[in-house]
């Protein structure tokens, strides 16, 4: 009987649990619905564009506190204010920032740089953003069929424009008519070096060690031949297009204007690829061994007045080869070439030596590609203010020095390193009071003086009806957000 009664308990409490539990189910409040996403406040599409063309305006060669600027301005235009940028030679950052709390992102900035139709395509990009602000979609798939282009040169005209690159830059340096064979041989082998470093990276790494102990075996292993007795003459012309004058340059203008980490970053990039150079210099010095006996530089064969005139030229014609310029655009080109060149003539004609033609000549360059930009059929600022910009040469001033240092041996050299120094100083602050004179937030200014004598500006870059593509660039975790115009004193070179 006890069993039957614990039997029959144990079966009722079972019931009454079984009971609860079903009127706890029943009576149980609903649960809440998922909260809606909350929307960022500002859309993805648009963060897309931003960080794209920040990453391309690096790589065209502008200072980082342009790219800043030109990223702050096209925000603005699509009436967004909660983007904010820090722009490195290396990447841009990004804060997106409300009333939540504020996320950080990074896009890396390839180093490799844009070629001059590439650089005219994109800001005819920025000029339509600013003008019709189509949507970011669309925008971006533009911008990716610019990145994404092909080579537009044929191979034979890359290797004759490096050529006629070195003849021309020889003729400024040494006018003299025994080197002419040395710089066209150069010149050849060092383009084929740069476009065979495009297709293995490892010699892409070492590539300015390997042109400069191939260009010194070269040159001092025929000095009579390449030469003309003084194989010392082909260095810097024949090296010229891997010189770090727009690295050095632009690094001190970062500098002065206040982006320390930018321009300590640039400088110190600069200085090594220069020490690079000059250190397969030194190796093909000493894989020689003894030198033989060279005569002094210029020494017979000397040319007419008119050869850096000449120079100029061809600096012209073989950068707009090598660098893929728009068409018609070499004339515009050579106007700021040659302004530029008056310039740094007319300060070693006041006595002021290379330092004040260095200066004069930066500093011209820049009001120069402004009034050209005011053409309709002229390109953009940039374009034709870079090859100007890379004619000054200020890396070729210091890869002078320090192969002096290393041929020479020269126990007392510390002037020539100063001297460098100081010509990428002039170079710089030229190029700033240039900047200084058509800035559009100082009065008095030139640009407004310009505009009261010539009549409005004709040269806004117009470009087609975008339209949207497979293209349209990927998006990754490294993507980031950006802000901006451009002013050719901003600029920077290219691989030179």
């Amino acid at each position: 009987m006890t069993r039957s009664l614990y039997g029959a308990t144990r079966k009722a409490a079972g019931s009454m649990d079984r009971w609860l539990r079903r009127v706890s189910a029943d009576t149980a409040a609903p649960p809440e619905e998922a909260p809606e996403p909350v929307e960022p406040p500002v859309s993805q599409d648009l963060l897309d564009l931003l960080r794209h063309l920040g990453v391309a305006l690096i790589r065209s060669g502008e200072t980082t506190t342009r790219v800043q600027d030109i990223l702050d301005d096209l925000a603005r235009r699509y009436d967004v204010d909660e983007v904010h940028f820090f722009v490195l030679p290396t990447g841009v950052f990004v804060r997106v920032q409300d009333s939540r709390g504020s996320a950080v992102d990074l896009m890396e900035a390839d180093s490799d740089t844009l070629r001059l139709d590439q650089i005219a395509a994109l800001y005819r990009l920025i000029d339509e953003i600013k003008q019709e602000v189509p949507p970011p979609v669309e925008a971006t798939a533009a911008l990716a069929r610019i990145l994404l282009s092909p080579q537009p040169t044929p191979v034979w005209r890359l290797l004759l424009g490096n050529v006629v690159l070195t003849v021309g830059l020889g003729l400024m340096l040494n006018p003299t008519s025994n080197a002419l064979l040395g710089y066209l041989v150069l010149g050849l082998v060092v383009q084929l070096l740069i476009m065979a470093a495009d297709r293995f990276r490892l010699l892409s790494t070492a590539l300015p060690v390997v042109a400069g102990a191939l260009v010194t075996l070269l040159s001092f292993g025929f000095p009579n031949a390449l030469g003309g007795g003084n194989p010392s003459q082909l260095l810097i012309p024949s090296v010229s297009s891997l010189l770090p004058g727009a690295a050095l340059t632009n690094g001190s203008i970062e500098l002065a204007t206040g982006s320390m980490v930018a321009g300590a970053s640039r400088t110190i990039y600069g200085f090594n690829k220069l020490l690079l150079l000059a250190f397969g210099i030194l190796i093909g010095l000493q894989l020689l061994g003894t030198l033989p006996t060279t005569t002094p530089a210029h020494s017979g064969g000397g040319l007419g007045w008119w050869t850096p005139v000449l120079g100029v030229l061809l600096i012209g014609l073989g950068h707009s080869w090598r660098a893929s310029a728009p068409k018609k655009s070499l004339g515009w080109l050579l106007i700021v070439l040659y302004a530029a060149f008056c310039g740094q003539q007319l300060g070693q004609q006041l006595h002021g030596g290379g330092l004040l033609g260095s200066f004069l000549g930066g500093m011209i360059a820049v009001p120069v590609a402004y009034l050209v930009q005011r053409s309709k059929d002229a390109p953009p600022t940039q374009v034709v203010f870079l090859p100007a910009f890379w004619m000054l040469v200020p890396g070729g001033m210091g890869l002078t020095g320090v192969s002096e240092l290393v041929t020479k041996n020269d126990p007392n050299g510390l002037h020539v390193i100063v001297n460098a120094v100081l010509t990428i100083l002039a170079i710089a602050m030229g190029v700033l009071v240039g900047s200084g004179l058509v800035s559009s937030t100082r009065q008095p200014q030139l640009e407004n003086m310009v505009e009261n004598w010539l009549g409005p500006d004709t040269g806004r870059h117009a470009a087609p009806t975008l339209r949207t593509g497979p293209e349209v660039l990927s998006t990754g975790p490294e993507s980031q957000r950006t802000t901006g115009s451009s002013e050719p004193g901003s600029a920077s070179q290219s691989s030179q």
